[in-house]
């Protein structure tokens, strides 16, 4: 069980029923195209009907839509397209510091929104979501997918099952490596003003499933951060990789046409906008931290020490819960080839995989099998859209889903986090 607290079960089950809802899509980002766009048109066009596409690059949003198959209208502007559309629901994939403009005005007009996680970037969205939904007739929720990870879900099931007793220390550590951590410094997020830093962007995952295993909510942080490898820590620079003299000898040198998605979403459009995919790794501008590291305490007495390194050579997750009956250790390493077309590490193949071991204390060892499903993020990302999208929208959330408060507790953490970097001072979560 959880020491001094329990987790919160939320009533809700799918129904066959349902009426077929419409949403209109604001982001035609590669989230956009690949979480919800497509796979809503491919398998789930009899419950919802995707009726608009918003984006600022409306070349890039046209095609976006010719990608998934779908003839619908593009806007530029967002509240055109909600008086002229009038969807049921938004879902919300745009640039992170947007999310709480587009969640405000969609909650204003009693519109359902679903939002890509993090929920917002500062805590003044914090508040005004809060306040936006609380005036509404509808609600939002956030898709925090990691709640959907097999191992995820087998770490809440243990600490709530009570097999490990009374929890009282958690270590989570995360290592991104110079394929997929790489890529946070070649892209809009490396802008503390754009995404809030990986302590937001990256880690609201991270922290809002520590707020679910913990069932509990962050009292206190206190953290340190910097940019350690990234930024003008590089031996040499240019602004983007494209036509860089430095290709042949550096190790970060991205082949953004190798990458077809990524030439289609924004090699054809960056001329409407001027953002490029393949921003330099080694950029002065960068502003946000690639090495974290941040202790925390819960309301209900749990300490957890995490940290987030953005530049190892291999990816990986390191989970160890201790209890007063026994300690649970989660390890999982990945290959993230994906990210740049090619092997991350070679030899990673036999490195790869989920560990899940529970140790109780004078009774033994006991290896718990860990199965990813198929799908983008080890299938969390099909099984996030069964939970949101072939349900009641009006049914209370189940406990996976994550609520509007849950998601702004993740960023709390984060901007707490940010805060006590800045100041070299422990920051009161609550009191943001």
């Amino acid at each position: 069980m959880v020491h001094g607290g329990g987790s919160d079960v939320r009533a809700g089950a799918a129904r066959n029923d349902l009426p077929r809802r419409t949403v209109a899509l604001v982001g035609a980002g590669s989230r956009g195209l690949g979480m919800f766009l497509k796979p809503l048109v491919e398998d789930f066009n009899d419950v919802v009907s995707v009726t608009a596409l918003c984006d600022n690059n409306r070349k890039r949003a046209a095609g976006v839509a010719a990608r998934a198959g779908v003839e619908i209208p593009v806007y530029g502007d967002f509240d055109e397209m909600l008086s002229a559309i009038d969807p049921d629901g938004v879902i919300v994939a745009s640039r992170d510091c947007t999310h709480g403009t587009f969640i405000t005005r969609a909650l204003a007009a009693d519109k359902f929104v679903f939002c890509e996680k993090p929920i917002c970037t500062t805590v003044e969205d914090c508040h005004a979501i809060r306040a936006a939904e609380k005036r509404s007739t509808a609600r939002c929720l956030a898709t925090h997918n990691m709640r959907y990870g097999a191992s995820s879900q087998a770490i809440h099931e243990i600490i709530h099952s009570g097999r490990l007793g009374d929890v009282f220390f958690i270590r989570f550590e995360e290592t991104l490596d110079r394929c997929h951590g790489a890529d946070y410094f070649r892209r809009w997020h490396r802008r503390m003003s754009e995404s809030g830093g990986l302590l937001i962007h990256k880690a609201s995952h991270h922290f809002d499933i520590l707020n679910w295993w913990t069932g509990s909510r962050a009292a206190m942080v206190s953290a340190m951060g910097r940019l350690a490898f990234y930024g003008s820590n590089g031996p040499f620079r240019h602004q983007r990789c494209l036509g860089c003299p430095h290709a042949a000898e550096c190790d970060f040198y991205w082949d953004l046409p190798r990458s077809k998605e990524s030439a289609f979403l924004y090699l054809e459009a960056e001329t409407e906008d001027g953002y490029f995919r393949d921003g330099c790794v080694f950029d002065p501008k960068i502003d946000i931290y690639d090495q974290m590291n941040a202790v925390i305490e819960y309301d209900n007495g749990i300490h957890v020490s995490y940290s987030l390194t953005a530049y190892s050579p291999y990816e990986s997750e390191t989970v160890i819960v201790e209890g007063s009956k026994g300690r649970l250790e989660y390890r999982g390493c990945y290959d993230t080839g994906w990210a740049s077309g090619g092997q991350a590490l070679p030899g990673i193949e036999q490195m790869a995989g989920d560990r899940l071991t529970l140790y109780l204390a004078g009774k033994g060892v006991e290896t718990i099998p860990v199965k990813r499903g198929k799908g983008s993020h080890g299938g969390s990302d099909l099984k996030l859209r069964e939970d949101f999208f072939r349900r009641d929208w009006t049914l209370p959330p189940n406990d996976r889903m994550a609520t509007l408060e849950d998601a702004v507790q993740a960023v709390l953490v984060g901007a707490a986090a940010n805060r006590s970097i800045e100041t070299g001072q422990p920051v009161r979560v609550q009191e943001l």
